[in-house]
């Protein structure tokens, strides 16, 4: 969901401005890489599912991806005991957002996304968070609560045939592309859009390699 900006390599020489401009390093260097060896593990088995590519050991993927979330969920803990939420300062922006994504995935343990939703509400006043991650978590926490979306960003695939997504719930629909906007998101009707073209691309069965 993020999208990052590649400078060409004839940029890599030039000294002083660009220095400059660049990010401050990530304070925690050694938890970065952690998060991200962590949401590589995490990512893997849903990209071989979207792929429709077989686990080489003849697993189960929808259940080797569960099982990653809950040997994932005490480190999880672990890491905001010891850091509290880990921002962009603490880890850089890449791996900020690679922690998001692991509480995003920790809808076993509602009473932990909270918590997270409650450090990162702080963290994207100090413009230490990423605030469409924040949307993402605070759509997640709410539908785990039984409450409307605020965002729109949960969504089921009603049929016929594969179905088309839409949003679980949404408080205030009129006026969720201004709630959406005023964070940076583009407007529900092209996510849905974006999100059904996936869903799609994920379950039409593919023909078999010769």
């Amino acid at each position: 969901m993020k999208h990052l900006l590649l400078l060409p390599l004839a940029l890599a020489g030039l000294p002083d401005a660009a220095a400059q401009s660049a990010p401050p390093a990530a304070r925690y260097p050694r938890l970065s890489k952690m998060l991200d060896s962590l949401a590589y593990v995490d990512q893997w088995p849903m990209q071989r599912i979207m792929k429709q590519e077989p686990d080489s050991a003849g697993r189960d993927l929808v259940q080797v991806e569960q099982a990653n979330y809950a040997r994932h969920q005490p480190v999880l803990e672990r890491i905001v005991r010891q850091y509290g939420y880990p921002g962009f300062r603490q880890v850089g922006p890449k791996s900020a957002n690679n922690f998001w994504l692991l509480v995003q995935h920790a809808d076993a343990h509602p009473a932990f996304q909270r918590r997270v939703l409650k450090l990162m509400r702080a963290e994207v006043k100090r413009k230490n968070a990423d605030p469409i991650d924040y949307a993402y978590l605070t759509d997640c926490v709410a539908i785990n609560a039984g409450q409307p979306e605020e965002y729109g960003t949960q969504v089921e695939y009603p049929g016929p045939g594969l179905g088309q997504a839409t949003p679980k719930s949404l408080r205030d629909p009129a006026h969720v592309n201004q709630r959406r906007a005023a964070i940076g998101m583009e407007p529900l009707e092209e996510y849905l859009a974006r999100m059904t073209s996936m869903h799609l691309e994920m379950n039409t069965p593919k023909p078999p390699r010769h």
